[in-house]
Order: C-alpha cells, then sequence, then structure tokens
C-alpha cells in the first residue's frame, strides 16, 4: 500500500458525525479485501481572483454522492461569501439525499430569497408547512416571503395559522406569535408615517427606539424629531397651559427622575445637536455629560438647557460649558448647588443671547449682578432669581435692574429683599409685565405706598402682581392699582385696564372697605384673584369684587373665610360667565344650594370647584354637581383631621 494514500480508518477518524444517512454501499463497490479502502473523492472549491478585487467561488463537482454534511457546509461558506447561487445549488443537491429535511428547505428559501426567487422561495416554506405542521419555522418563512412580496393579507394569515398550529414550548413560537402584528411601516405611506411620529411625544418616540432595528434607523433618521430632548418627568404630562392658569407663575417639574443618567443623554444627541435640551430633575447625571457633550461638538446648536436640583454638577465644569454654547436663550438650574457667582458672571460673559435664567434657589449672592452691571443684557426678557437665605439689599436691586433693563418678568419669590423699600428702582423696568413677589417685609403702610406710586410712575402696563403675605398692603394699595391715587375725585390712572393678575393673599391689614373702592373703579380686564386667608375682609367685600370686575374673571381664589354663604356663589353664577376655576375651601355657611345653581348656569367650562372643609355642603349635592360636570374630579371635597 503506498504510504500518500490513506486507510479507512485514519478518514473515519477525521470524519464529523453526521446527522444524515449515508448512502449504503453496492456490492460492485465493495472492496476486495479488508486491508484495501477505496478513497472517495471530495469536492472541490478553488478561488480565482479578476483583475478586481471580488473572489469568485469555482466549484468542481465530484462525480460520486456527497454527504449532506459536506454540503451543507459548502453552501454555508458560500451564503457567508454572499455567493447565494452556489450555496442554492449546493443545498438542492443535499435536498436530493435527504428532501423532507426542514432545515435544508428553510437555508434553501433563504438562499432564493436573496436571488430574488420568490415563488420559489414560497413553495420550499409550503413544503417545510407540509412536512412538519407543528414547527414554526415553515410558517415564519411563509410569512416573511409573503410580506417581500407585499401580500401582508395573506401573511398575516399565515401567522395566525402558525400560531394556532405549532407546539407553544417551541423556542420559536413565540417569534411566531408577535409575528403576528404587522408592521405599520411597511403597509403606510411615508408622509402618513411621518404624521404619526410627529403627533407622539419626545418619550413616545423614544420608546419607539427600542422596537425594530428597522425602526431605530428610521427615527434616527430624521434629524427634526432629535432637535428637542425633553426627559422632565411631569405627572400629568401637559399639553398645554390651561387657559385658568396663564398668567400665575410657571409650575415647573419638581418630579425627581432617577432614570436618566449620562449614557441615556449621549444615546440620543448622537443623531444630531439638539436645540433643546430639558432633563428636569434627574439627580444621576453628573458633570462628566457637559464634558462628554463639549468633546462631541453636541453644543453649538444648543438654545435651551433645564437640569433641576442637581448636586452632581460643579462650578468648574459648568463654567467651561458655557463657552461652547454661543446660541443659549433658555437656562434652567433652579436648586443646583453648583451654581455660583462665577457660574453666573461667566454665563453672562459667553452668552449674549441669553434671553430666560432661574437661578433661584443656587448659591449666588447680589454680587453675581454687581460686577460688570455697567454693561447691560438688553435680550433678558424674563429672570427667576434670589435666595432666601442671602438677603439682597438696596445696592444689589439697582445693579440688577441696570443689568437686564429690559425685563418683561420678574420672579424674585425666592429673594429676601432689606424690606420693600430696596424693590423701589423696579419702576424703572418700564417693559415689565409680569411680578412675582412673596413676603417681602416693610416697615409700614406709608413706605410700601411709596414704593407702590414708584412703580406706577415707570411701569405703564403692568398685567401681573404678586404681593403675597406681605404685610405692607391695606387698602390704599388697591387704590393706588384701580385709579393710580388714593383720593377717588381725581381722574383715572393706575393698571385698572392693564392688570389681569392680582394675588394679594395673606394680607392682614387690606379689608372690605378697600375692595369696595372697586365698586366706583372696577378692574374690567381682570382674569385672576388670589384673595386667600385675607383676615380683615368679609363676604360683602368679596361680592363687591365680583359684582364690578366679574365680566372677564377666569380664576378666583377665596378660602379661608368662615363668613361666605350662598350669596356669593350667586353672585358668581351672575356676573362671571368666565369662570373656570373656583377655590372655596374653608367655607364656613355654604351649602348644596348655592353649588347647584352655579353648576347648573355654567355646566361643563367649570373646570375645578374646592369645597374642602365645607362642612356645610353635603355629600348628595356633590354627587350631583359630579354628574352635571362629568368628571368626579373636578369637585374636591375633602375634610382634614381637624374637621372629622
Amino acid at each position: 500500500m503506498n504510504a500518500g494514500v490513506p486507510t479507512t480508518s485514519g478518514l473515519l477518524s477525521r470524519q464529523r458525525a453526521s446527522p444524515y444517512p449515508r448512502p449504503a454501499i453496492l456490492a460492485s463497490n465493495a472492496p476486495d479485501a479488508p486491508g484495501h479502502a477505496k478513497q472517495r473523492p471530495r469536492p472541490l472549491i478553488t478561488h480565482s481572483r479578476s483583475g478586481s478585487a471580488s473572489t469568485t467561488l469555482t466549484v468542481v463537482l465530484p462525480k460520486e454522492q456527497v454527504p449532506v454534511n459536506d454540503l451543507v457546509q459548502l453552501a454555508r461558506k458560500a451564503f457567508s461569501l454572499k455567493d447565494f447561487v452556489t450555496a442554492f445549488h449546493y443545498l438542492t443537491r443535499a435536498l436530493t439525499i435527504a428532501p423532507k429535511d426542514i432545515n435544508l428547505l428553510d437555508s434553501r428559501a433563504a438562499s432564493l430569497e436573496k436571488i430574488g426567487r420568490l415563488e420559489d422561495a414560497l413553495a420550499d416554506a409550503k413544503s417545510m408547512i407540509r412536512n412538519q405542521p407543528q414547527n414554526p419555522k415553515g410558517y415564519l418563512r411563509a410569512g416573511k416571503v409573503l410580506r417581500l412580496q407585499q401580500n401582508f393579507k395573506s401573511s398575516a394569515k399565515i401567522f395566525i395559522a402558525g400560531a394556532e398550529r405549532c407546539d407553544k414550548e417551541n423556542k420559536e413560537y413565540e417569534a411566531l406569535r408577535e409575528a403576528r402584528v404587522l408592521d405599520p411601516m411597511e403597509r403606510l405611506p411615508f408622509e402618513l408615517v411621518m404624521v404619526v411620529f410627529d403627533s407622539l411625544s419626545f418619550t413616545e418616540r423614544v420608546r419607539c427606539l427600542i422596537i425594530s432595528k428597522k425602526w431605530m434607523a428610521y427615527l434616527g433618521s430624521v434629524r427634526h424629531f432629535w432637535h428637542s430632548i425633553d426627559l422632565a418627568k411631569r405627572i400629568p404630562s401637559p399639553v398645554r397651559t390651561p387657559r385658568h392658569a396663564l398668567y400665575l407663575p410657571a409650575q415647573p417639574d419638581q418630579e425627581p427622575n432617577n432614570k436618566v443618567t449620562n449614557k441615556t443623554v449621549l444615546s440620543l444627541v448622537k443623531y444630531t445637536p439638539p436645540k433643546v435640551l430639558r432633563l428636569g430633575c434627574a439627580q444621576q447625571v453628573s458633570s462628566g455629560l457637559l464634558t462628554q457633550l463639549s468633546k462631541m461638538k453636541r453644543t453649538t446648536a444648543l438654545e435651551t438647557i433645564s437640569l433641576r436640583t442637581n448636586t452632581k454638577i460643579f462650578e468648574q465644569e459648568l463654567s467651561l460649558f458655557w463657552s461652547t454654547t454661543p446660541n443659549l436663550r433658555c437656562v434652567d438650574l433652579h436648586g443646583c448647588p453648583g451654581v455660583t457667582d462665577t457660574v453666573v458672571n461667566s454665563l453672562l460673559d459667553r452668552c449674549p443671547l441669553l434671553e430666560e435664567l432661574d437661578i433661584s434657589e443656587c448659591r449666588t449672592t447680589e454680587a453675581c449682578v454687581m460686577i460688570n452691571y455697567a454693561v447691560p443684557l438688553r435680550s433678558m426678557r424674563k429672570l427667576v432669581f434670589g435666595r432666601w437665605e442671602a438677603p439682597f439689599a438696596k445696592e444689589g436691586i439697582d445693579a440688577l435692574v441696570s443689568k437686564f433693563p429690559n425685563l418683561v418678568t420678574l420672579d424674585i419669590r425666592t429673594m429676601r429683599p432689606r424690606g420693600i423699600e430696596a424693590l423701589e428702582s423696579l419702576g424703572r423696568l418700564v417693559h415689565l409685565r409680569h411680578l412675582f413677589t412673596d413676603s417681602v417685609e416693610t416697615t409700614g403702610d406709608q413706605t410700601t405706598t411709596f414704593v407702590l406710586q414708584r412703580w406706577l410712575e415707570g411701569i405703564p402696563d403692568l398685567e401681573s402682581l404678586q404681593m403675597n403675605a406681605c404685610k405692607g398692603v391695606s387698602d390704599s394699595m388697591i387704590q393706588l392699582i384701580a385709579a393710580g391715587h388714593t383720593e377717588t375725585e381725581s381722574g383715572r390712572r393706575g393698571w385698572s385696564h392693564s392688570l389681569r393678575m392680582l394675588d394679594l393673599s395673606s394680607s392682614p391689614y387690606l379689608t372690605s372697605e378697600g375692595l369696595s373702592f372697586l365698586r366706583t373703579h372696577p378692574l374690567p380686564s381682570l382674569h385672576t384673584l388670589l384673595l386667600n386667608k385675607c383676615g380683615r375682609v368679609s363676604e360683602q367685600g368679596l361680592r363687591d369684587v365680583v359684582a364690578s370686575s366679574g365680566g372677564e374673571l377666569c380664576r378666583l381664589e377665596c378660602a379661608g373665610y368662615r363668613s361666605v354663604s350662598d350669596k356669593l356663589l350667586m353672585d358668581i353664577r351672575d356676573h362671571c360667565p368666565k369662570i373656570e376655576v373656583l377655590q372655596l375651601a374653608n367655607s364656613g355657611q355654604v351649602t348644596g344650594i348655592g353649588l347647584m345653581a352655579l353648576v347648573n348656569e355654567r355646566g361643563r367650562g367649570l373646570e375645578r370647584v374646592c369645597l374642602d372643609d365645607c362642612t356645610t355642603v353635603g355629600v348628595d349635592a356633590v354627587e350631583r354637581a359630579r354628574t352635571v360636570l362629568g368628571d368626579s374630579g373636578r369637585i374636591s371635597h375633602r375634610f382634614h383631621r381637624t374637621h372629622r
């Protein structure tokens, strides 16, 4: 025996076990002697290279029958080299040996799909279903081919039939069950798909990314979907600002959102540089995010950034971040301890287009506006500023007015000025429309009147005024607001025709006589009135306000008056045709008769009526009113422990 010829035992030792049946050896081909073994020729694959870089498989088919396992390996190699025709030929030869093998049929159908012979691929899929009707592979392949043929109705029928017939314990059954749902992106026109995705919120659009690779590729290709990244957690998410809250201070997101991390944001900004980045109270976001955004050059188009109550953002990273955001217009960093005077100065110097800034409850002092206050930032329109632990002197307020001369909205509810006289220079803000303060200290009624006169002289058209819990508010202030002076004989001035929101809640020296002044000098444009817990105001004063200035009134809050009865509800019914929100908590003499009279007249125009701790309102009347309004949440009728 020649040394170069392998023996039979050597061939068998090197050969893999085959799951397919081998052909029987004919008697004519049997070995003549025990030591003789006839060598079986194997198919040869030669690689030929042409002038191009591509490689072509040249198959030399042997004359004798080849084991199925070898044919499958050759087909896999050809398929991996994208030579689908060669793979098809190998699989066809294998099927001549094992014609009912479902794996071979599935592989050949896949090769036929790549070649474009969908009818032949469908025939193989149907053969798979005939041979093994309880195997999900045949239904999956047939449904896929039918979808490629745009025959979605037949595809759905195949998937449904497979889900009913197949064994539920099969590992591919779950894929078959999910395939029953038709992909709308395959059936709907492109324009309609765009309309659908445009109507989704940003959070819903992010959830669509994980549905499939096709959806991810499509959503990532539409850049304007990712210009605004809004991950703030709002419960519920407001679609629009209600009419009754138009002139109130904005209620920002206060819900902690620990699911948003640096990785979350970076995976969303990869599609396009965002213009808006609202992260809400994302407390897991750190300073590394700002550094990564700058390195990825994703901050050049940024116009709005909001990151509230975050303790992991530090002074150094913020100061460097502003140098990469030349187009920044709105910044909300409420409650971030990393925001200091240095950060604010860097922001004001490097962002000349800044329009809105919220740095309330941060580690800032009056020094941040006193430095370089001679160079005004005329683009600033809205400022929310102040920290209760750091009192502001008159010099600090003067510097603020000089730095931002064109302010439209000033919210200093978290600021503690050194007396109301420190706010005298606010009268130089001629463009001011909305002023919100809280618990301003005062030395007396005359000081408050003097400051208010300066405001009236400098601010011509104030729309919103909030002076909650200010001891200097008295009857003379009502006269100044309505007429511009304290004498009724002179001509009319003041803010009577421009004022839309007035909040004088918890004013201990305001009386019913001051409110009665509005009978002769009404506020016809008044939209929102808040007079909660004013100890010297009676029901008659509230009725005078409603009768004289209720034509445009949309929101009325007068909680905490034990003297309020059904008479006030009757006046609201007669004089307030646009009322939507009514706050009457802890009203001692309101009954179900007045409630039903108001509800029957105004109907579903009422958005909310609060009757908490009103012991004289019956439960039956509340239920009837809820039925009329069509929503049980529109009427609140709860009792606290002190009333149980």
